[in-house]
């Protein structure tokens, strides 16, 4: 694509991002809302906080292999708002505080998009409700697995809050050690994704390889790094006053290690080998497989057993990703 088309390409995503934002925030707050009526405020800040991250322009920079804007543009603000909803919590021992926090970094990233790729160019967005609409169709893979991600994504703590809600807190620390692992290893991430394509058609699957080869072992460190200092960090973040055993950070570590490979499989090499349908149906698979297994592990091992079932339900989107991608290597 021409330079002087991008920005303009960029508006005009955007635009349509924003309107199923628009669509998609109250519905994931009506369903969360049902299910959790009496955390409401938590529904309303944490919807919103994992929703805007969507409009950011990670993916643009890493198209124009931009590690300096990608770092100091995207992953530095979210980076920022765990380190701040990590002291929040630690100053005020409250989940909604905290997130909220993290919502307002989680904002600035597409702040800064808009500021660097529009509100500086000569791209003018296009508003049309329609157009923006008729975008979206022709982008209906990668829409379908944003949004059963976004309703995926906060099933488990729905279920425990239902069947085990003594725990709800357990699994809060987890899950929230569990993202900044991912945060964390999501430069590596963006980095082969721009490095994959960037020698050529001829050595799309050499890099493929290689990444494949050595991306593992980093995600190895990472969820050893949760699952032995995860109970501490915990202790220390809370004070005490949540308990979360190794028993617990282990499934989480796990947990860890096969979405970050699911990661570069889906996001680094599906979607390179012109996949994005399988990484759709992985991301549907998963959800439909998993939601089952969380209800029976959460009902009668507590939040041990949830986690766990997430771990079984990530390892099914694992292998069916895998699958896709020793066929997309073959016939490309």
């Amino acid at each position: 694509m021409p330079v002087t088309s991008r920005s303009q390409w960029f508006a005009d995503s955007f635009t349509a991002r924003l309107y199923l934002l628009v669509i998609t925030y109250p519905l994931m707050v009506l369903t969360m809302g049902a299910l959790n009526p009496s955390h409401l405020d938590l529904v309303l800040v944490g919807s919103l906080a994992y929703l805007l991250p969507n409009l950011g322009a990670s993916w643009y920079y890493i198209g124009e292999s931009s590690p300096s804007r990608l770092f100091l543009y995207d992953v530095l603000p979210q980076i920022c708002g765990i380190v701040a909803s990590i002291g929040v919590m630690v100053g005020t021992q409250s989940l909604v505080l905290a997130i909220s926090a993290q919502l307002v970094f989680n904002l600035i990233a597409p702040l800064l998009g808009w500021k660097v790729l529009i509100a500086a160019s000569s791209a003018k967005p296009d508003w049309s409700i329609t157009r923006a609409f008729s975008r979206l169709q022709r982008q209906r893979d990668p829409v379908i697995t944003a949004a059963t991600s976004a309703l995926y994504v906060s099933a488990p703590m729905l279920i425990l809050n239902a069947v085990a809600p003594a725990s709800l807190a357990s699994y809060a620390m987890g899950d929230r050690l569990f993202r900044i692992a991912l945060t964390v290893f999501s430069p590596i991430l963006q980095f082969v994704q721009g490095w994959i394509p960037e020698g050529g058609p001829k050595n799309v699957k050499y890099r493929m390889r290689v990444t494949l080869q050595l991306t593992p072992f980093i995600g190895a460190l990472g969820a050893l790094c949760v699952w032995g200092f995860g109970p501490l960090a915990v202790a220390l973040i809370s004070r005490g006053a949540v308990s979360f055993e190794q028993s617990l950070s282990l499934p989480f570590a796990i947990v860890f290690l096969v979405v970050s490979a699911s990661q570069v499989l889906g996001l680094a090499c599906l979607i390179q080998l012109g996949r994005a349908k399988d990484l759709a149906r992985s991301t549907v698979l998963g959800a439909l497989a998993g939601v089952p297994m969380l209800i029976i592990g959460a009902t009668l091992w507590g939040v041990v057993g949830a986690v766990w079932a997430l771990v079984l339900s990530e390892t099914i989107v694992l292998m069916y990703q895998a699958a896709a991608t020793i066929r997309g290597m073959r016939r490309y």
